[in-house]
């Protein structure tokens, strides 16, 4: 019966599937990484994955992370990169940094193509000493499902994200890390859609003192 075989399909062990392993070392100063991937073809690797977290110089994993999907972007090495973010460009399957500015590294880890158009999108997990590990955590996730993962400004302590809506909208966001939590406090939207083809109409909003002041202007179309 059908329905027996997707059950059957979903509790099957990951080790029963054919796996691709490879061993990231560069990414932390304190953790190695190893991703297993259930497949890959012509440069990409998609499907059921597990990313094992070893301390320097231990061998056995002090946490692991499994994902029912993830995208695997190579190089020309065949080696997936790390904390690589080029729009319509390479996408690293795993990026680090410190995202909540706390002083500990938190992992952003790709969980598909579930971003804008199709792209790469990511689960964000963030370091936890009290559990000793890293925690999924939903707000910083949402900022992982935009054109790629976000970008981090460790000087002024921002997260920047980046959208848009065809050839000629596009937004730009930046959030504050406030209480441990994201809030927006930039955006910018650059509108090439206006009656006016020579124009593009850019709407700027900051949040000044916990109130937004939105200012407009129009800049000549760079074609």
């Amino acid at each position: 019966m059908k329905w027996i075989s997707i059950v059957l399909f979903l509790f099957l062990p990951f080790s029963l599937f054919a796996e691709h392993r490879f061993e990231i070392t560069n990414a932390s100063k304190f953790f190695d990484i190893r991703i297993t991937v259930t497949g890959c073809e012509n440069g990409f690797c998609r499907g059921r994955s597990r990313f094992e977290f070893f301390k320097k110089g231990i061998l056995r994993p002090y946490q692991t992370i499994e994902h029912n999907d993830t995208l695997i972007q190579l190089d020309d090495e065949g080696v997936p990169p790390v904390n690589v973010s080029l729009l319509y460009d390479m996408q690293s399957v795993i990026n680090i940094g410190d995202f909540n500015f706390d002083g500990m590294e938190d992992v952003a880890i790709c969980d598909g193509e579930n971003g804008s158009y199709g792209g790469p999108s990511y689960r964000v997990y963030l370091s936890s000493r009290k559990a000793g590990k890293f925690v999924f955590d939903q707000a910083f996730t949402r900022l992982g499902y935009h054109l790629g993962m976000f970008t981090v400004d460790a000087k002024k302590k921002r997260l920047r994200i980046f959208d848009k809506s065809g050839c000629c909208w596009h937004v730009t966001e930046e959030y504050a890390v406030v209480g441990g939590r994201p809030v927006k406090v930039f955006r910018e939207v650059e509108d090439a859609t206006i009656p006016d083809e020579a124009k593009v109409k850019i709407v700027t909003r900051r949040l000044l003192k916990g109130k937004w002041k939105e200012t407009v202007r129009y800049v000549k179309r760079e074609d």
